[in-house]
């Protein structure tokens, strides 16, 4: 307890009294009278005027979700016969950021309750834990200024960015993903599945088209089908010490996995099997393939608290578990870092080793800072030379992508803001193809 601003302004004027008793010409004894006034109402204030008594806990979701913005309520119910200006201070986790100001304020009527919300974004999967809520309000008077410490712990999981395949599947049921050209509806009675949406061309079925989406979009676009097979996916997502690095907070750890997520999603709603291999130098975690909702929990489940660590990563590894443990063919899709030579070397030699049992499609990451040298203007010869220094490992990066191309193996790249969607439109164009 501290005491407020109107009680330094009290005693400030109290410390001028005999100043102006003094000049003044009172009796002496007229000094004392003002800081008697002041200490009379500071010792009453603080006797009766700060007991005050409040209840408060705290509303969260019991799961959230990594990089993405989740509510957090704070509920404080006043039993006392006073209504009362609170300062809210929650203790949240280090490893998150909070959108708009580090405190809350509310006022909560006598003998009644209310809320404040504010917006916790976690930028570390894992378990976080919320401790004490710190509120401080004036004493009746304003004399005093009161801070009462509540223990409210909460212990909550941080997953990945489970909110897009909650955007994915509300996509799905209104038939926008669609019309944007992923899938995810299918239909019985012929033996096929709706794969997705695509302009017309001369020879196209008329029936196929889609007059609705024709109609918004101001083409004729139609329903390309293809037969219905249950396949299996399997996703190697490297835990090594490139995909360390960070593009808007995220390390790219965490696109590879949100980009899991997401498309798990939806190859669950094709009704194909899921499985993952999560590595570095060796195998971390293994995900036998399944199908059904289940298989996308398990997977959340499996990688929420996985984290990149500094080791090199040894893709043998993880290809050697691929080939050990499953033997029908299935889409092999590799997300990491490109890597130095001896890296890619190692790659080649095992992705042309499945590829005779499997499809291996290998996701990399882009360069940001690479595509930003790129894109810059040159201005003076320090610019030029950085520019053809960048252009040139831009052309060893597709000389590399060419290489695994040749070999047999879907290879390509995105920066982490395009990876789901690479991905996805990758995985359809498997599926549209009969690749598998």
């Amino acid at each position: 307890m501290n005491p407020s601003r109107r009680t330094l302004f009290l005693l400030l004027l109290c410390s001028i009294g005999p100043v102006f008793v003094a000049m003044t010409g009172w009796p002496g004894g007229f000094a004392f009278v003002p800081t008697a006034i002041v200490f009379s109402l500071l010792v009453a204030d603080r006797m009766f005027g700060c007991a005050l008594s409040l209840t408060v806990t705290r509303g969260i979701p019991g799961t959230l979700s990594v990089g993405t913005r989740n509510p957090v309520a704070i509920s404080v119910r006043n039993h006392s016969p006073r209504p009362v200006h609170l300062e809210i201070a929650d203790d949240r986790p280090s490893d998150g950021q909070v959108e708009g100001d580090e405190t809350c304020h509310m006022t909560v009527p006598a003998f009644q309750a209310a809320s404040v919300t504010y917006s916790y974004v976690p930028l570390r999967r894992g378990v976080s834990v919320f401790s004490d809520v710190t509120v401080r309000h004036r004493s009746r008077l304003g004399l005093w200024l009161v801070k009462q410490v509540f223990a409210v712990r909460d212990e909550v999981r941080v997953y990945p960015n489970i909110e897009a395949i909650r955007r994915y599947e509300l996509m799905a049921r209104t038939n926008s993903l669609a019309e944007s050209g992923f899938v995810t509806s299918r239909y019985r009675g012929d033996g096929h599945e709706f794969e997705r949406m695509r302009d017309y061309r001369p020879g196209d079925d008329p029936r196929r088209v889609d007059w609705k989406t024709t109609a918004r979009v101001g083409r004729l676009i139609v329903r390309e089908m293809g037969q219905e097979r249950n396949q299996n996916l399997v996703f190697l997502i490297d835990r090594g010490r490139l995909m360390r690095q960070t593009t808007d907070g995220l390390s790219h750890f965490d696109y590879a996995l949100n980009t899991a997520m997401i498309l798990s999603h939806i190859a669950r709603r094709r009704g194909d099997n899921i499985g993952a291999v999560i590595f570095s130098d060796r195998v971390h975690r293994y995900l036998p393939l399944q199908r059904g909702s289940g298989a996308v929990d398990a997977l959340i489940h499996a990688m929420f608290d996985v984290e990149p660590e500094p080791v090199a990563t040894d893709f043998s590894a993880a290809f050697r578990h691929v080939g050990a443990s499953i033997h029908r063919r299935s889409l092999l899709l590799l997300m990491t870092h490109m890597g130095g030579a001896s890296e890619q070397r190692q790659l080649r030699e095992w992705t042309r080793h499945m590829t005779g049992r499997h499809l291996p499609v290998c996701l990399f990451f882009k360069e940001p800072a690479l595509e930003e040298e790129l894109s810059r203007p040159v201005t003076d010869p320090p610019d030029a030379f950085a520019k053809a220094a960048a252009a040139e490992l831009w052309m060893e990066r597709q000389e590399r992508l060419s290489r695994l191309n040749r070999d047999g193996v879907m290879a390509l790249d995105a920066l982490p803001g395009e990876y789901s969607a690479l991905a996805i439109a990758r995985y359809l164009d498997v599926k549209a193809r009969n690749l598998l």
